[in-house]
């Protein structure tokens, strides 16, 4: 890994450790340490999924990336000293007429390094994986051949899922799977180069879409994030309940636990290095969790996507066998969170009842809160209105809903660094030229415009709950449509999902909780 690529990318871990609340990773344990490696990844937010996935992986990545982007010559510059390649890709050749590019790829791999691609070619919308491109499996069977078939690349599908790709603050899970071993095809490669090339493809494609928690088609998508808010959390109660379920079958008995604590005892010291860098990074999130004024998701994002994925199954079957089960369906949704929007109320209104939702003491402990904290909330929201508000409109001009996310990484840290800059030279100018006052004054300015995020939340928070309980109060026959429209929704979800695992186990397929994507 050369310095810059090192220093670059110390800088962006920051940076996205600041901008999300988490970014979860699993699976990194089955990345080669030593081969070569072609991280295969879907494609959701444009340049931001380079920054993730970089960020995530300790290895140095030659990612292969538009010639367009070279125009610039200081970002030709920049990324010629990253090991960036050039992709000259046409329509007509699908990436086929790069030998240049090809070349320096079988290069890099030769010696043992890394290649990132994005197999789809082009930003894929959220939940959905585009048809794969035939260039990763080009180049790792490409590879091969020029080095006798010798020389084990390894595909490594990852499935880059955002929580909300333009949110600030959301949560992001990077899934890496189980590395293809490209001389698996070696065989094949050498008897039909097309048919090789064809069934690594597919195979890749199949796991991106594992790994990313695909959903097929962009109206059944809707449907989902429809259902999601109603539905979601009982079927991830489901899963947590089976997983207790499946930990107590499989408890392994006395002989196992002492083989596996011998085992356990002689690994100790090998990991010792990763614990302490665990208990750093542990450290790390806590402080930027303070700083922030945010808190850990409730629920692994994995789990959120499993479930999802489940809902989707179940749609897909019923769309295919029933799908005026699904329009019926769909129309009850529709009506459901239009009356819930009406009257400004949260899906899971039923489960709060009105006496967990305010009282007499609770509304005294916010109108407190809303006093004392007043101070520090508006000193971050006087200093921070400006540069928020500049990067909010550079988000809102992005010509692609794909770049808004890494449009507002970097205009925020221009922005937000170029006012500040502003702000502490005009206190050094006009306070004697102190400099652990202006410190002082700098240091407060972040920390106070993350927490006036989180005060204004509060309030809007405890402005929903007064508003409930009011309804509850004084709209006990509309409380009770609305209960009644949730219930029906929810037993006729029940009754799909019922009917859908029948179905499952009948023909010998996964039944609909038997594992999580997580």
């Amino acid at each position: 890994m050369t310095r810059l690529y090192r220093t670059i990318r110390r800088l962006l871990k920051l940076a996205t450790a600041v901008y999300f609340v988490e970014i979860q990773a699993s699976g990194r344990e089955q990345i080669p340490a030593d081969a070569p490696v072609i991280f295969a990844a879907n494609h959701p937010n444009s340049i931001m999924d380079t920054v993730i996935l970089g960020t995530q992986t300790n290895r140095q990545i030659h990612y292969m990336a538009k010639s367009a982007l070279f125009k610039n010559p200081l970002v030709a510059t920049l990324f010629d000293h990253c090991g960036v390649i050039p992709i000259h890709r046409t329509p007509q050749t699908d990436g086929a007429s790069n030998e240049d590019a090809f070349d320096s790829a079988f290069g890099v791999l030769a010696k043992g390094g890394c290649i990132g691609i994005f197999p789809e070619g082009q930003n894929s919308m959220e939940r959905q994986v585009l048809r794969i491109k035939t260039g990763t499996a080009r180049i790792a069977l490409g590879a091969e051949q020029e080095n006798n078939y010798q020389l084990g690349v390894q595909i490594v599908p990852v499935g880059l899922n955002f929580e909300n790709r333009d949110r600030f603050l959301s949560t992001v899970l990077v899934r890496f799977g189980k590395p293809i071993d490209a001389r698996e095809y070696a065989e094949m490669h050498k008897v039909d180069e097309r048919l090789a090339v064809q069934e690594l493809t597919e195979r890749l494609a199949q796991n991106l879409r594992d790994l990313s928690a695909h959903i097929e088609g962009e109206q059944l998508h809707e449907l989902v994030e429809y259902i999601w808010p109603i539905y979601g959390t009982e079927l991830v109660e489901d899963m947590v309940a089976y997983r207790k379920q499946v930990a107590l079958d499989e408890r392994p008995d006395f002989e196992t636990l002492r083989d596996a604590n011998i085992a356990n005892i002689a690994l100790d010291e090998e990991f010792d290095d990763d614990e302490d860098a665990g208990k750093r990074s542990g450290r790390r999130a806590w402080l930027l969790d303070r700083l922030r004024s945010t808190k850990r998701p409730s629920e692994p994002l994995g789990d959120k996507l499993w479930a999802q994925r489940q809902i989707a199954d179940v749609l897909a079957h019923y769309q295919a066998h029933d799908p005026q089960r699904v329009a019926a369906l769909r129309l009850r949704l529709w009506a459901h969170s239009d009356h819930i929007r009406q009257v400004h109320l949260r899906h899971d209104f039923i489960d709060r009842p009105p006496q967990t939702l305010s009282s007499r003491k609770s509304a005294l402990q916010f109108t407190a809160y809303a006093i004392f904290f007043a101070l520090p909330a508006g000193w971050g929201l006087v200093h921070n209105f400006v540069p928020y508000q500049l990067a909010k409109l550079a988000i809102s001009r992005a010509p692609d809903e794909a770049i808004r996310a890494i449009t507002g990484l970097l205009s925020g840290a221009f922005f937000f660094s170029l006012f500040y800059a502003l702000y502490g030279a005009a206190l050094w100018w006009g306070a004697g030229k102190s400099p652990w006052l202006v410190a002082g004054y700098l240091f407060s300015l972040i920390p106070t415009g993350f927490f006036f995020l989180r005060y204004r939340h509060q309030l809007a928070r405890f402005r929903r709950r007064i508003l409930t309980r009011t309804l509850f109060r004084t709209e006990k026959g509309l409380i009770e449509t609305l209960a009644r429209e949730r219930g029906e929704i929810i037993a006729e979800l029940d009754a799909m999902r019922e009917g859908y695992r029948e179905v499952a186990e009948a023909e010998g397929a996964r039944p609909a909780l038997s594992e999580s994507v997580g």
